[in-house]
Formats: structure tokens, C-alpha cells, sequence
């Protein structure tokens, strides 16, 4: 529970206030990459953990210690030399690819690091090295977890004081527990770890990529709302433990009090206008991956499955303008039509008219609520008067006094925070199911929508719906 804190000194004498949810997420960090990973999954489970220990996970960072560029150099040689021999690649090309790999990393994580080069007639790209031993760290790792959710699964229920002395007592059986952790452990943990190993061979990340690209990407993507850029990979150059991509240089989305001056020439403008002009360019793209983000999760199909803050930047083009790239495609989700057009009904029932029943029946059609809470008058209503909560948390409506509020009309505002909390309350109550890219997704919303709030208090994402 993250209203529990633990006290202490830090070197200056000053008290440090932690919770037990944040000193789980720092031993998590310590712990290395499987926990690491297996933390940032739990964050999208509500159903496995409570809302305020998955928004401590949410933060979780690679602190791993950096392997040598020279281990770096011996793994891409030992996993492209077969490329070479069958002559997919040139001998030529490879030795300077090696040669002008940079000794340090430009970017550290749990599974393996990203280092700048130079590919004959490609320029710069970046390589993404695995970690050396990696694979089997993370399948012993995989074996000790699934033990403990095995035995942590198998643990009976604490029995209840008062079922035995009231005789009028007719809850069903079904929402009592029969276990003392109420949730599927090992299929959670399995489906966790299986993620994991998929993002273990980079030659997955490679197709994810030329897919996005093929569908997003604004030199030959054939989406007609999305338009933004996305790396080239390099198939011949990818395999198992190695992934090369073109380079990509930008600055994070989320950094709205930078501001770039790359042109000598500028300088008779003041910072005050520089920052202005950064802030203004910032807003419009936060607007176009808010609107990106929307159209891969209801028109395409195919989604990003985390866009958070550090995969977004703001790339400067040739000719001065600015646009949205997108980085990191080790995992994409792919969103059936069916829940597309049920996802765009949900907001409309809800939205215009407010009918929480419709919206229930809804999720029951896509199976995230089994059939018998809704079979079950009295759950039903329970669900109905919690979804009605829910709304009214999430949802600011004008106010009613106002002579051009309509009640059917006026698009509210969507608090994405509220109702990622308020939605994740109601799975262990009414076994409801979100699926992990609609968390992941719903978070990397809300972080946007409070970014562009913060520079136009009136922007509204409905709208964007």
C-alpha cells in the first residue's frame, strides 16, 4: 500500500520519506534485468497488483552496469561473420561497421545496449547489442518465479468469522475467495516472461519496426492519419543478439523547457522567444502523438505497445520543421476491429449518453467482465453504480448552469489518470480484464494530455476522439 512510508536519514541529516511500494521498485532495480522487466509488466497487471504499487513500478529504470565496447565489438562480429559468409553483407562493410563502433554506449538497459556507428552507404546507425548471458539469466530467473507463483497460488483462502453465524447470509460463493491471492499467478507470470523472451531476440523488434514503418512511417507509410518517423532496420544486419537501424537524432518530447539553437545566426532573438517558439513546437507534437497514439488504438490496429515519454522525440528536419519519431519496437499490439468499434461505443454511450448499463453489456461482449457478473442482477448493478462512479471521477462535464451546456452535446474533459485508477479498482472487484496495451497506453495518454495541459489549460483529448 502506498500510504505505508518508511523514515530514514539521508548524508545531509534530513528524514527521507519512502513507501514500501518504492522501496520494492529500487530492490527490483537492484536485482537486475528479468526483475527489472518483470516490475514494468506488473505495472500494466491491476488485476495482480494494487493501483498505487503499479504507478511506483511504472518508474522502474535499467541500472545495469555497462559491459565493455570491445565485448560489444566480439558479439557483433561472432553474430554477422555468418552473414558474411553467406553474402548477405560485405567483409568490407562489417570491418567498418566495427571499426567506427563508439567505445561507450549511448544507451544502457536491462537486456542490452545501444551504440553509435557507421554503415557504408547508410551513414549513421545505431546497434543494439544484447547482453552477454542474458538469456540464460532470465530463464533461471524464469524457473525460481514461477515457483514462488506456484506456491503463493496454492495458498487456501483465510476462512470467514462470520460466514458460520449468519443464516441469512446468501452471497455467492463465487465472490469469496477459495485461495488467499485471488489471481491467475502462474498464467500471469508466464504470459510476463514470455514477453520477456520475445523481446530477447532482437530479430522480432527488427519485423516490428519495418511493420510500424510500413504503416506509420511518413517516407512510405500507408496510414492517411499517421505520419511520423520511424528507423530503418536493416534486416541483413539483424539477427538474434544484434539489431542495426538507422540513427535517428532528436530530443525528448516530454523536455518542454528546452529549447534548441543550432543557427548562429539567431542570435539577436532573445531566450524568452527561443523558449516560446520550443514550448509552441513541443505542444503541437504532443498533440500529434496523443492523436497517433488514438488512431493506432482505434483505426489501424496496430499500436505502439509503449509509447512512453523516452520512445517520443522531436525530430528537427532539413528544412527547420519539426515532427514525431518513435523509437523502441520490441513489443506491438494488435487490437481486433471488434474492439475498435466497441472501445469508440463505449465513449460515445458514456459520453453523450451516459447509459452505464450499455457500457457494461459492452465490456461483457468483449469478454473483459465474465458473463455471470452480468447474468447476476444484484453484480450488474453493482457494477453499474461503480462504472457510474468511475465516470463521474474521470469525466468534468461544464457546469450545468451554464446556458450552453448540453447535456448530450458538450464534450467533457477526460482525466486519463482518474480513470486508469478508477478502472483498475474495479478488476479484482468484478474480475474486470484490461488488457496490458490499453494500460501502457492509457498511461503514456495521460502523461501527454498533462504535458499539453500544462501548456494550453483548455486542450481537451475528447476532442481529438
Amino acid at each position: 500500500d502506498n500510504t505505508n512510508f518508511i523514515h530514514g536519514e539521508n548524508n545531509h541529516g534530513k528524514i527521507n520519506t519512502i513507501s514500501h511500494a518504492q522501496r520494492l521498485t529500487k530492490a527490483l532495480e537492484q536485482l537486475g534485468p528479468t526483475y527489472v522487466k518483470f516490475g514494468q509488466a506488473l505495472a500494466s497487471r491491476p488485476d495482480v497488483v494494487p493501483p498505487s504499487l503499479a504507478a511506483a513500478l511504472s518508474t522502474l529504470q535499467d541500472q545495469m552496469t555497462r559491459f565493455d565496447g570491445e565485448v560489444a565489438r566480439d558479439i557483433v562480429r561472432k553474430e554477422l561473420t555468418p552473414r558474411v559468409e553467406e553474402g548477405s553483407i560485405e567483409k568490407q562493410d562489417l570491418e567498418d561497421l566495427l571499426e567506427s563502433l563508439v567505445e561507450e554506449p549511448v544507451a544502457a538497459a536491462s537486456i542490452g545496449q545501444v551504440y553509435k556507428a557507421s554503415l557504408p552507404g547508410r551513414g549513421s546507425v545505431a546497434v543494439k547489442v544484447q547482453r552477454p548471458g542474458v538469456r540464460l539469466l532470465v530463464e533461471s530467473d524464469t524457473e525460481l518465479l514461477l515457483a514462488v507463483a506456484k506456491f503463493l497460488e496454492s495458498l487456501p483462502g483465510l476462512p470467514n468469522p462470520s460466514s458460520g453465524n449468519n443464516e441469512d447470509n446468501d452471497i455467492d460463493d463465487r465472490s469469496k475467495p477459495s485461495r488467499l491471492i485471488n489471481t491467475q499467478l502462474v498464467s500471469a507470470t508466464q504470459e510476463f516472461m514470455s514477453r520477456i523472451f520475445e523481446e530477447l531476440d532482437y530479430r522480432n523488434e527488427a519485423a516490428n519496426c519495418k511493420k510500424f514503418a510500413d504503416l506509420y512511417s511518413r517516407k512510405s507509410g500507408t496510414s492517411k492519419d499517421v505520419s511520423v518517423v520511424v528507423p530503418e532496420v536493416y534486416l541483413n544486419w539483424c539477427t538474434e543478439n544484434v539489431l542495426v537501424m538507422e540513427w535517428i537524432d532528436g530530443t525528448k518530447l516530454t523536455d518542454v523547457s528546452a529549447f534548441e539553437n543550432s543557427d548562429e545566426s539567431s542570435g539577436a532573438q532573445s531566450d524568452a522567444t527561443l523558449a516560446k517558439d520550443s514550448v509552441e513546437e513541443n505542444l503541437a507534437l504532443v498533440k500529434v502523438a496523443i492523436d497517433s497514439t488514438l488512431s493506432q488504438l482505434l483505426v489501424t490496429g496496430i499500436l505502439h505497445a509503449d509509447p512512453h515519454a523516452g520512445n517520443l522525440l522531436k525530430i528537427r528536419l532539413d528544412d527547420g520543421t519539426v515532427t514525431l519519431g518513435y523509437l523502441d519496437f520490441g513489443l506491438l499490439s494488435t487490437i481486433p476491429m471488434k474492439v475498435r468499434d466497441a472501445l469508440v461505443c463505449s465513449v460515445a454511450l458514456q459520453v453523450f449518453s451516459r447509459d452505464v448499463d450499455a457500457v457494461s453489456s459492452l465490456f461483457g461482449e468483449l469478454q473483459l467482465i465474465p458473463q455471470y457478473i452480468l447474468d447476476d442482477d444484484s453484480e450488474r448493478l453493482a457494477l453499474a453504480e461503480a462504472l457510474e462512479i468511475t465516470f463521474e471521477n474521470s469525466l468534468k462535464y461544464s457546469d450545468s448552469s451554464d446556458p450552453n451546456f448540453n447535456d448530450t452535446t458538450t464534450i467533457p474533459e477526460l482525466k486519463f489518470d482518474k480513470l486508469l485508477d478508477s478502472l483498475s479498482r474495479l478488476v479484482p472487484r468484478f474480475q474486470f480484464d484490461l488488457p496490458p496495451y490499453f494500460i501502457n497506453n492509457a498511461r503514456a495518454l495521460s502523461t501527454l494530455e498533462g504535458i499539453a495541459r500544462s501548456l494550453d489549460p483548455t486542450f481537451n483529448v475528447l476532442t481529438i476522439m
